[in-house]
């Protein structure tokens, strides 16, 4: 059975606004979910489990730089954010500020998720669901023609850094692509 490739779709930047411009009670986890989303599409293109897992002691403020052990691939990643992934960080910075917080408060018992590897798949994946029936509505808020997904702000860097002159080699290492022709 011969199977036609999926289609790749992706945020533009009209798209992208009506995402940010969306009103969202701030009472709810759906403001965190969209600030996680945009952030990933200014931040490398970061999957879900790595965005939420995010902790203040990845980030070094003045280099500007996320240093982060990717989960899915158990390698490290090293890149510089630029203005907007700067500003959504800077939303959830606290005064005092504590290196082994995560940035976006979603994960709640830090020490139980840092000792226990099922509770961790467990948060994941709960907050994960969460967050995709969050950016579905978000989806249709917006009048988005296909359905938003976590997933799709990988696809959105992606072709936002390739079409602002990123050579795809530099795409391909920051979505931790072990074979380009995935980056392809």
């Amino acid at each position: 059975i011969k199977c036609e490739k999926g289609k790749r779709i992706f945020l533009n930047k009209v798209q992208i606004e009506s995402i940010k411009n969306a009103e969202i009670s701030p009472k709810n986890r759906a403001h965190i979910f969209r600030d996680m989303f945009l952030f990933s599409i200014y931040a490398g293109g970061l999957r879900f489990s790595d965005v939420v897992t995010l902790k203040w002691d990845n980030y070094d403020e003045k280099e500007q730089r996320i240093k982060k052990v990717i989960r899915k691939t158990d390698s490290l990643h090293q890149f510089k954010i630029g203005k907007v992934a700067i500003d959504i960080l800077e939303k959830y910075k606290p005064a005092n500020l504590d290196p082994n917080a995560f940035i976006f408060p979603i994960i709640k018992n830090v020490s139980l998720f840092d000792k226990d590897a099922e509770y961790q798949q467990k948060i994941i994946r709960a907050n994960n669901i969460a967050c995709g029936r969050c950016l579905h509505k978000l989806g249709e808020k917006a009048k988005l023609p296909h359905t938003l997904t976590f997933h799709l702000s990988r696809h959105t860097f992606a072709t936002n850094a390739l079409n602002n002159g990123m050579r795809i080699e530099h795409v391909s290492k920051l979505m931790g692509h072990q074979d380009i022709s995935t980056t392809q």
